[in-house]
């Protein structure tokens, strides 16, 4: 599991287990949290360089992956 992968996971226990938590500078929070975290990662990669465009990438992928309904 690669760095993004790892920090995907663990957006996703937080979000499941109910628990708010910041990404970047937005709080992501409630029953839309997962999608929340998902837009302000993509919002933040096309605003980044290459290579956190990348890291930023892999998280989204890791995100999408790991839903679960």
């Amino acid at each position: 599991m690669d760095a993004g992968e790892q920090l995907a996971a663990e957006i996703l226990d937080a979000i499941r287990s109910g628990r708010d938590l910041w990404v970047f500078d937005e709080l992501i929070a409630g029953p839309e949290g997962l999608e929340r975290a998902r837009k302000v990662l993509i919002e933040k990669r096309d605003a980044s360089d290459p290579d956190e465009a990348a890291f930023l990438t892999s998280i989204i992928r890791g995100l999408e992956k790991g839903r679960r309904w």
